[in-house]
């Protein structure tokens, strides 16, 4: 349906092409001339209209020069009669359809009109409408016949000459000019634009995916396209105009071999399996790279000209095998958009065939060129193909970003309760090694002093004393455990207070004082955890006891303060105290050494004359248990 439908426009189009140029739809009285006696005026611009020309042939218009007068390069005048009343008719005009390269009205002698420069070389109007409107002061008033002269500038095989022309007033001519003017030259550099556009926006996204490099070529392709249509645009070529001809002409071939390199790059791409001729990127580079060195090396329009019919002929073969490819690959895979190309690709084909047959034929002259136009529809149907194949892309990039997501939070979910089940695990172990180390300690100091607090009980012996100090210790060991787990008072200043206060009694009931002593100004003290109060507590308490059982003293200080290195903690007595090392094998000593190694702090005793210090330097970093 979509191809019958893309056939049908096509047929409009060929008509539309093949008849624009006699249907310029003038109005009311305008009267079309297509007869002039023909004078050629050599290869200097005369300066001056013509003389009379009785002698001068007459000739049918269109007069193209590659038939009438191969080989000519110069001027030609066009001597034509007025119809009666011209000179009455509101705002008299002519209108040039087709002059090239360009042309000049001559009235009566005086010079009426004309666009661009008529000195050699011309200005390229040969695609340019005229309109000139004759001042009502050049018509001639004694009865005489006027003389009106066209004066045509050319070059030699280059389809110069002039197509009929039309009079009337300015208001029955304008509408076709103007039309002309449009689809000929403003048309065409719109199409140029949008081309353009295209091309930057394809190859921008190209780039981005060379994996489809079909792309890539159209691109190309459509860039040098919309180059290659300026020559309906520019009337003053910054470089020599017969270099901006063949440029131009070249740029047709290569937009040819471009687009058919497209063709089979994007068949293979939508036609698994598929791979095309062999070698034919290479053959048809060197077609566009051939035509480009032949266009270029030509030093006149006659050689130029020579090889443009053998080559553009070629060129319309890689035309319908690029139509055909993408045609075959609609049929097989009929989607909308694929549709759409092939049946673009249909149109251009048959309008390139249409502006050809314009081009070799030699007696023709003013029809109006449409394959630029022709273009469009296919360049809008490939950008569709890649718009498309973006929002498939979007589209599952979304659906992957979305199913990602999900799998992400579940994994975020299943994480969460891996780690839920793991700081749980380790919170057990943490409690099954805080009660692990918290029943050793208890079985090394409870229930040593318990089995002694037995056996002392079993004797038979009045002496009672012994038996209390024991449980008393007992009693010591259970508080300090406990007093290490209460996670509100971990600081050492409130675990020391502490001790101190449940060991006071004791030292009390025997005579001995038991001060505390804090600094001013404490500063930051270190927390811990259980494992680390109950070494800190430890520590203290064996030395606290050790000072009871064997230092004779009658006077015990505990301290704590706060020094550059860290927290100190002592227990400074002045009884007679003992050599630390001659103790060193006590496991008393050993025990309070490995605490203090799992504290990382420094522990030392110091003995004077004054009584003995234990002191325990609590570093700031790691005051815990690791």
């Amino acid at each position: 349906m979509a191809l019958g439908l893309a056939l049908l426009a096509l047929m409009s189009a060929v008509l539309w092409a093949r008849l624009g140029h006699v249907s310029e739809h003038v109005g009311g009285q305008a009267q079309r001339v297509a007869r002039a006696r023909v004078l050629e005026l050599g290869p200097v611009h005369p300066g001056q209209a013509p003389g009379l020309a009785e002698a001068a042939p007459w000739i049918d218009l269109p007069d193209n020069w590659d038939t009438r007068r191969p080989g000519y390069t110069g001027y030609v005048g066009y001597h034509m009669a007025l119809p009666p009343g011209l000179a009455q008719r509101e705002r008299p005009a002519i209108y040039l359809p087709a002059a090239g390269m360009n042309a000049e009205v001559w009235l009566n002698g005086q010079r009426a009109g004309g666009l661009g420069r008529m000195q050699m070389p011309p200005s390229r109007h040969f695609y340019t409408p005229q309109l000139v409107e004759l001042s009502p002061g050049l018509f001639r008033t004694d009865g005489q016949a006027d003389q009106l002269w066209v004066v045509v500038v050319g070059h030699a095989n280059y389809r110069s000459g002039l197509a009929p022309v039309w009079v009337g007033s300015h208001a029955e001519l304008y509408p076709a000019w103007r039309w002309r003017g449009f689809w000929q030259n403003d048309g065409s550099g719109i199409t140029s634009v949008i081309n353009l556009a295209i091309a930057v926006f394809v190859l921008a996204i190209g780039w981005r995916d060379r994996e489809h490099s079909a792309y890539l070529w159209f691109g190309a392709a459509a860039a040098v396209w919309a180059l290659r249509n300026l020559i309906y645009v520019v009337v003053e070529p910054v470089i020599p105009d017969l270099l901006f001809a063949e440029l131009c002409v070249a740029g047709a071939m290569w937009f040819i071999g471009l687009f058919a390199i497209f063709a089979l790059r994007f068949s293979q791409a939508h036609q698994p399996g598929y791979r095309g001729p062999p070698y034919f990127v290479a053959v048809t580079l060197v077609y566009a790279i051939g035509t480009t060195a032949y266009f270029v090396a030509a030093d006149t329009y006659t050689k130029a000209n020579a090889a443009f019919a053998p080559m553009a002929a070629v060129g319309i073969v890689l035309t319908l095998w690029s139509g055909w490819r993408l045609v075959r690959l609609a049929t097989l895979k009929p989607r909308a958009d694929l549709l759409a190309v092939a049946a673009g690709a249909v149109i251009y084909l048959v309008l390139l065939i249409n502006d050809y047959s314009i081009a070799i034929d030699r007696t023709s002259l003013g029809e109006v060129y449409i394959r630029q136009y022709a273009t469009l529809p296919l360049f809008i149907a490939i950008t569709a193909t890649l718009a498309r194949r973006y929002l498939v892309a979007l589209r599952t990039a979304h659906e992957l970003a979305a199913s990602l997501q999900g799998q992400v939070d579940e994994q975020r979910r299943q994480l969460q309760v891996s780690f839920e089940r793991l700081r749980e695990a380790e919170r057990e172990q943490a409690r099954a090694e805080e009660r692990g180390r918290l029943m050793g300690d208890l079985h090394d100091g409870l229930g040593l002093h318990l089995a002694t607090a037995l056996r002392q009980a079993r004797t038979a012996s009045d002496a009672r004393e012994p038996l209390v100090n024991t449980l008393q210790d007992c009693m010591d060991d259970l508080r300090v455990a406990i007093d290490s787990l209460d996670e509100q008072e971990r600081d050492p200043l409130a675990l020391l207070g502490s001790l101190r206060f449940r060991m006071a009694p004791r030292f009390e009931s025997v005579g001995l004082s038991l001060r505390w002593e804090v600094a001013p100004e404490l500063g930051e003290l270190p927390a811990l955890d259980a494992p680390g109060a109950l070494d800190l507590l430890r520590i203290v308490q064996e030395a606290l006891s050790n000072t009871l059982k064997h230092s004779g003293a009658t006077a015990v200080q505990m301290s704590l303060a706060t020094v550059a290195d860290g927290t100190r903690v002592s227990v400074h007595d002045n009884g007679r105290g003992f050599d630390p090392a001659q103790a060193a094998t006590g496991r008393g000593l050993g025990n309070m050494k490995a605490r203090a190694m799992r504290l990382r702090a420094r522990l030392r005793w110091l003995h004077s004359a004054q009584g003995t210090t234990v002191e325990l330097l609590l570093p700031r970093e790691a005051a815990t248990t690791p």
